[in-house]
């Protein structure tokens, strides 16, 4: 018996891990300012993809600190910012005169976001940063903490 519930606990503690290294589903967004992404376009270069909410109070906390970070990386065309949201044109841009936002940002991206939550249920903000063949590396939901570090190390591992 006691074997038995081992091996579920495990089971379950495996499932509930992050998506590292795995690698990102195909899309084709077309974002806000009409540029067009695709996984292709992504490929060789470091990439932080962030999922958000206008509603989400930990997603607006934690704007400030990813503008900063695309802040660093202004004008190097090996990193990329993007923010996917799933509600519609006029919501987030509504949020966005209020707490600018410096990622690309695509919005209706519901059906891509769900693929990329990791745990059983879809949180908000979800933060993953992708390498350069197309592979989370880090993978972060709910987030409380400071997050440029922890990013930054990221992209520059990627870059270097």
């Amino acid at each position: 018996m006691n074997n038995i519930f081992i091996v579920l606990a495990t089971a379950i503690l495996m499932s509930c891990q992050t998506n590292n290294r795995k690698t990102i589903p195909d899309f084709k967004f077309t974002a806000l300012d009409g540029a067009e992404i695709t996984q292709d376009s992504l490929k060789g270069d470091a990439t932080v993809l962030c999922v958000w909410a206008t509603w989400c109070g930990d997603c607006i906390r934690e704007i400030p600190e990813l503008n900063e970070l695309a802040s660093k990386y202004t004008g190097n065309e090996r990193v990329n910012f993007i923010a996917l949201s799933d509600e519609d044109e006029l919501t987030v841009k509504k949020s966005l005169q209020q707490f600018p936002f410096n990622f690309t940002q695509v919005v209706n991206a519901k059906k891509y976001s769900d693929q990329l939550k990791t745990g059983l249920t879809k949180h908000f903000p979800q933060v993953l940063v992708v390498d350069g063949n197309l592979q989370v590396i880090y993978d972060v939901t709910e987030n409380k903490e400071k997050i440029f570090d922890v990013l930054d190390g990221h992209i520059q591992n990627i870059l270097n």
